[in-house]
């Protein structure tokens, strides 16, 4: 069929229905993708109404499906929070999730739905009954948070799902994901302990726990920040499990850091074990403020991460691809990443000259 172009006014959905010889709805549930409707009618339709120059109102379009979701459904529509950890409510014992799932469920709370925990059981192991619940109660949209290996992301039923990642859970899939942005977090640690006098400035974290599972991001802001600030460039210390103190100590007598970024407590308590006086020996900056919470420190110094942003962002994300139905996993996953802030706190004071 031949389609003409684009006129400046652009068609309405029953002009489309005409040329394509279909109803009206038809039309609408075509380009929402709905599975209602032929593949290959949804592709022909599709390709018309772009030839037509045809474009959704995004106003119209949320209002609709508004509408729609009170048409047919006797409430909100659920979206699922898929954990993993040893307990079904371990992750509540970790503010990362937490924060997630605040700022996901007020997220989903403004946009007509409503967020529900699931336990896929530790590491994952349960997942194929989970994703069972699921279908059987027709929930599409799920966000999975973090959780510690073994996964067993074999076991995902992905192609009847629609999930968006918190971070880089399943880094090995391509998933839509709201995250962090653990470069600049880094990178703005290293460049306000410049700012506030420091000059050997130290990244200590675990070489595969919390590294490779932030995909590397913590490594390069700092690098970037020592390339683009520093005077002195010192080795980072990346630690394996069971070697943290002797290698601590020995980095500690080579490099000699005024200050030092890390990723949270652990770093902390482990300057502490070796004698350091945090911040009368050296200054200390978190690269999560929010899971670093001491009883014996007031406030530490450090960037938080905005988890309740990154929960609302991740709704967002799925919000759209639940309106398309964009089930299974995406061609060209997109990463939307979340700026962080500097938090002064208590632990790395302006040096003094």
């Amino acid at each position: 069929m031949a389609v003409p172009p684009p006129s400046n006014n652009p068609p309405t959905l029953r002009e489309i229905a005409r040329r394509a010889g279909v109803s009206h709805t038809t039309v609408s549930l075509s380009l929402r993708n709905h599975p209602s409707i032929p593949e290959a009618t949804r592709e022909r339709v599709r390709q018309l109404a772009d030839g037509l120059g045809y474009r959704s109102n995004v106003l119209v379009s949320a209002l609709m499906s508004q509408v729609r979701l009170k048409q047919h459904k006797s409430g909100p529509e659920v979206v699922g929070f898929l954990t993993g950890g040893p307990t079904a409510d371990e992750w509540k014992h970790h503010s990362a999730s937490v924060g997630f799932y605040d700022g996901a469920r007020r997220r989903a709370q403004q946009l007509g739905m409503r967020l529900e925990p699931f336990w896929l059981g530790p590491g994952g192991v349960h997942s194929a009954a989970t994703c069972r619940m699921l279908q059987a109660r027709a929930i599409r949209g799920n966000l999975i948070t973090p959780f510690a290996v073994p996964v067993y992301d074999h076991e995902l039923d992905w192609a009847h799902l629609i999930c968006v990642g918190l971070g880089y859970v399943f880094n090995h899939h391509a998933l839509h994901r709201a995250t962090h942005n653990h470069f600049r977090g880094a990178f703005l640690a290293y460049e306000k302990l410049w700012q506030l006098g420091y000059r050997r400035i130290g990244l200590m974290l675990d070489r595969d726990d919390q590294n490779r599972r932030v995909n590397y991001g913590w490594l390069g802001g700092y690098l970037a920040g020592q390339n683009t600030l520093g005077e002195t460039r010192l080795e980072p210390l990346l630690t394996t499990r069971g070697e943290e103190i002797p290698a601590l100590k020995a980095w500690m007598r080579q490099a000699r850091p005024d200050a030092v970024i890390g990723f949270g407590p652990k770093q902390f308590l482990a300057l502490e074990q070796i004698g350091r006086r945090i911040p009368r020996d050296l200054a200390f900056a978190a690269l999560d403020v929010e899971q670093t919470k001491l009883d014996h420190v007031e406030e530490v110094t450090g960037i938080n991460q905005n988890l309740t942003l990154i929960g609302a962002t991740a709704i967002d994300i799925l919000a759209s691809q639940l309106y398309h139905n964009e089930l299974g996993l995406p061609h060209r996953p997109v990463y939307s990443m979340i700026e962080g802030y500097w938090v002064p706190g208590r632990t790395a004071p302006k040096r003094r000259a």
